[in-house]
């Protein structure tokens, strides 16, 4: 699977440990990198979670970037 890198630039990371980052692929969909969710955040989304999903956290300002340039 082909991946383009869209992560908005002031949100990259110059090295390779924790960082957010929003990947567009071939097949029409996004990749999302982000921080697990907290034991109590994971609580507020209870029951919404499929056994083959994981649920990830990013900055607001991430998404809010890509939107506008979209």
């Amino acid at each position: 699977m082909k991946m383009k890198d869209i992560t908005p630039a002031n949100f990259v990371c110059h090295t390779s440990t924790c960082c957010p980052a929003v990947l567009e692929t071939e097949e029409g969909t996004y990749v999302i990198i982000g921080k697990k969710l907290s034991d109590s955040a994971l609580k507020a989304v209870e029951g919404r979670v499929a056994e083959d999903e994981f649920v990830i956290e990013v900055p607001k300002g991430m998404i809010d970037e890509i939107k506008k340039a979209a």
